[in-house]
């Protein structure tokens, strides 16, 4: 029994849609993965931070200062040696806010992991910013700090119950 080249084509054609359409499969589920991926490592590399002596405590020195500030002179002068710590941990956050507005990295990773932090960095130093931006007369000094801390508490804001991750994740098992 031969076939002939009618039916030898129909059949290259059926082969050739089935072939592009696992590619599509591939390609759809190889992408979700990279972005798995992605996601995953980025969330990593932002843990880090913590782990860097020198943002930590530049993270607890903000916590530490007074709610008054009015200027970065005042800021330099409470922090004294702690100063370029602060400043970069102040940095830091602007940095990360650009690169979360940006889609680079997931809101829930930086919220969960560094929402109080930059709440706090805002309220602490919202004085200092916005007296040094009547002084500079632009709003543009330390505003992806503003941003981020504001998103941050526009999330808390809307959710009708904060719960903490002990209590919320108590009867989390791993896979």
């Amino acid at each position: 029994m031969s076939m002939d080249l009618d039916s030898a084509s129909q059949w290259a054609e059926v082969l050739g849609l089935v072939t592009i359409f696992g590619a599509a499969i591939y390609s759809w589920i190889t992408i979700k993965e990279m972005k798995k991926d992605r996601k995953a490592s980025s969330s990593l590399k932002l843990s880090e931070l913590w782990q860097n002596k020198d943002f930590s405590h530049g993270s607890i020195s903000i916590w530490m200062q007074p709610d008054d500030l009015k200027s970065f002179k005042e800021l330099e002068e409470f922090h004294g040696e702690n100063y370029p710590k602060v400043f970069t941990v102040l940095l830091t956050w602007e940095s990360i806010a650009i690169t979360l507005h940006d889609g680079h990295f997931d809101f829930d990773v930086v919220r969960k992991q560094f929402s109080l932090s930059m709440i706090t960095a805002w309220q602490k130093n919202r004085l200092i910013i916005e007296n040094f931006r009547k002084e500079q007369e632009s709003e543009q000094a330390f505003e992806w700090l503003q941003w981020v801390a504001e998103r941050m508490i526009d999330y808390y804001d809307g959710e009708e119950e904060v719960i903490p991750a002990q209590i919320a994740y108590k009867d989390w098992k791993p896979s």
